[in-house]
């Protein structure tokens, strides 16, 4: 029995002197919310800045951010009283029938804007008198809103395309309700997957298209407004043929849209609308019209140099809140 009291000791002694072993660092596949939303950019801002520090590899991924100023601040011009800032985790789940041993991944993180249910009504929803119902119509809006913003960001391979879907993502409640209605009908889907033959094909035979070197965002508002092409790329939509007659590269874009559609059994219904109505359709082009420039402040932003990363200490925010 002595021998035992002896081992006993000398084990919980052992115990207690050994270092205990190093937390496991928190990542973003396993630990972020998959999505929070937030009413306020303040709140959305502790967010993101809480998931920096908290997990060690979000730095590791591509980030699809909507509707950042030059500085990394949120438009006050997208993120409207109208609008919810929204940070959800993008990932790719394994096909776990094609390969036992494989785990889902991270393809980006996602900040974008998201309607308010009262934007996307029209209504005042403090009028509704069932909360319980009103709560669940939230919830399943949200879910859709989210499933229509990173639609085309769920295509993307690399880095670049993930920065050219960006582009195409919706700002608007106008962008949401046009994106899910066409999307689901195919003709958005013909356009998405013809814009860099569009973009390359004009290219071949207007430099100045190709030196443009339109997103995909902006080269299908140009196809689609006239007005917004001119006052935009006043060289590209108002230039003039060999008989002095107006002769736009949009509506060139847009007619080899269709025979491209036609030639590969597509649906031609965008581009067909793009030329019947691009000369009616009338896109806000609001220029900047600020007559100085504070060339300090500009330099001071260029040239700042990035402060170092904030070591990952805190336990991450629980309490946000959410739709």
């Amino acid at each position: 029995m002595s021998d035992l009291n002896n081992a006993a000791s000398t084990t919980a002694i052992a115990a207690a002197e050994s270092p205990e072993a190093p937390a496991k660092a928190k990542t973003v596949i396993d630990d972020m919310a998959q999505r929070m939303v937030f009413n306020d950019v303040d709140a959305a801002t502790t967010y993101i800045e809480k998931c920096q520090a908290d997990f060690a590899d979000f730095e590791g991924y591509p980030v699809a951010a909507v509707g950042l100023t030059e500085d990394g601040g949120f438009d006050p011009e997208v993120y409207t009283d109208e609008m919810r800032i929204a940070v959800s985790v993008l990932t790719q789940r394994a096909n776990s029938a094609m390969n036992p041993t494989a785990t889902s991944r991270v393809h980006c993180i996602v900040i974008y804007p998201m309607p308010t249910l009262a934007a996307i009504l029209g209504a005042d929803v403090a009028e509704f008198t069932n909360p319980a119902g009103k709560a669940w119509l939230e919830s399943a809006i949200e879910t859709e809103l989210n499933h229509v913003a990173v639609r085309n960001l769920r295509k993307a391979a690399d880095a670049q395309e993930i920065a050219e879907a960006v582009e195409g993502m919706p700002t608007s409640v106008a962008d949401y309700i046009t994106s899910g209605r066409e999307a689901s009908s195919g003709i958005l889907e013909t356009y998405n997957g013809l814009w860099q033959i569009i973009k390359k094909g004009i290219g071949q035979i207007s430099k100045p298209y190709a030196l443009a070197n339109l997103s995909k965002k902006e080269q299908r508002k140009a196809m689609e407004s006239a007005s917004y092409a001119a006052t935009i790329y006043p060289h590209l939509e108002t230039r003039l043929d060999k008989k002095g007659e107006k002769a736009s590269l949009f509506a060139k874009a847009a007619q080899f849209g269709q025979m491209l559609a036609a030639e590969q059994g597509l649906d031609s219904t965008i581009f067909d609308r793009m030329l019947e109505t691009r000369e009616s359709n009338v896109i806000d082009a609001a220029e900047d019209t600020a007559e100085e420039f504070d060339f300090a402040k500009m330099a001071a932003g260029l040239l700042k140099k990035p402060e170092p990363a904030t070591p990952a200490t805190d336990a991450p925010t629980t309490d946000a809140p959410t739709a």
